[in-house]
């Protein structure tokens, strides 16, 4: 049997406040193979960028274990990490704020080869920059400029061209398309997908945007409040969701469909405060068909091949 590029056992991060411990990742486990996407989508402060974060040891887990090829990177050292880090990117949501303003646009790019010290060459690494540029649809005009003087779309070509520059297998994709126009959305979308073909890239898309987690996502992973409360193919998750709150999400996607009525799944309620959570559902305060027994532990349990869901309701 194959080993996942990326798995991820029980992994938690919390964070510490006057009033307790935060729970902003709890008992999250997947696996991303060579070449397939993952899409990672919930409302704001479900924890998505925190596990991406995690994931690439840019904040440090509480607990659990993330293989690498089978390997626990969270016991390697500083050193051991610049090494895997070769192989693990990631792609920041805003294309501006995670650019370096005082850098022209190859000097952005070079940067990650001269710190990992992948190329020496001045000359070489010069050549790969243009390569990269390329790929990612920069003109060469750019080369010397800056990020202000450039928009949003262009922006982003850089960041993925800077992810790039070391030849990652594994790249975190976190909110990439959200701060840009709906064409531009499309056309780094594709470029995403196109150099997943050539390249056989892996990715942990973060969004919440279900029509693009849609477009460009193999399986989908739903979470809440730090939670993953459904898993499951895309296919399998857009024709049947278990979790009342997947269905709730899926509900609120906009149709221009107007000759076809679609059940509305409104949630009311208060959130529950991520602090120091109680032991159950926590999606329960704002579930229509909580229960007592949404008052124990919920786990992920299988509903449907390669589908599952943490709700008592649905298993």
């Amino acid at each position: 049997m194959a080993v996942p590029l990326i798995e991820t056992k029980h992994l938690k991060k919390y964070f510490k406040t006057p009033a307790g411990l935060l729970h902003a990742v709890d008992d999250v486990s997947f696996q991303i193979n060579p070449g397939e996407t993952l899409g990672v989508v919930g409302e704001s402060g479900c924890g998505k960028s925190t596990l991406g974060r995690t994931v690439l040891r840019l904040l440090e887990a509480t607990g659990g274990e993330v293989l690498y090829q089978g390997e626990n990177i969270l016991r390697y050292s500083k050193r051991d990490m610049k090494k895997v880090h070769l192989n693990m990117q990631m792609i920041f949501q805003d294309p501006f704020t995670s650019l370096n303003p005082r850098l022209s646009i190859s000097s952005i790019i070079a940067e990650p080869i001269k710190v990992c010290g992948t190329l020496k060459d001045k000359g070489a690494i010069q050549e790969k920059v243009h390569e990269l540029m390329e790929v990612c649809g920069l003109p060469e005009r750019y080369v010397n400029t800056y990020p202000h003087e450039l928009d949003g779309g262009r922006r982003q070509r850089v960041g993925l061209a800077r992810a790039l520059a070391v030849d990652p297998k594994f790249i975190v994709c976190d909110e990439p398309v959200s701060a840009l126009d709906v064409s531009i959305q499309a056309q780094i979308l594709n470029l995403l997908m196109d150099l997943q073909d050539s390249k056989g890239l892996s990715y942990m898309f973060i969004t919440h945007d279900l029509c693009v987690v849609r477009h460009i996502s193999a399986n989908i992973m739903v979470m809440y409040m730090g939670k993953v409360v459904e898993y499951a193919p895309k296919d399998e998750l857009f024709r049947h969701q278990a979790h009342p709150y997947t269905k709730a999400l899926l509900s609120a996607i906009p149709t221009t469909d107007l000759s076809r009525r679609r059940e509305r799944h409104a949630l009311t309620g208060e959130v529950a405060n991520p602090i120091n959570p109680a032991p159950g559902c926590r999606f329960a305060p704002r579930c229509p068909y909580a229960d007592e027994r949404c008052k124990q532990p919920q786990e992920l349990k299988q509903v449907a091949p390669g589908h599952y869901a943490a709700c008592i309701m649905c298993q």
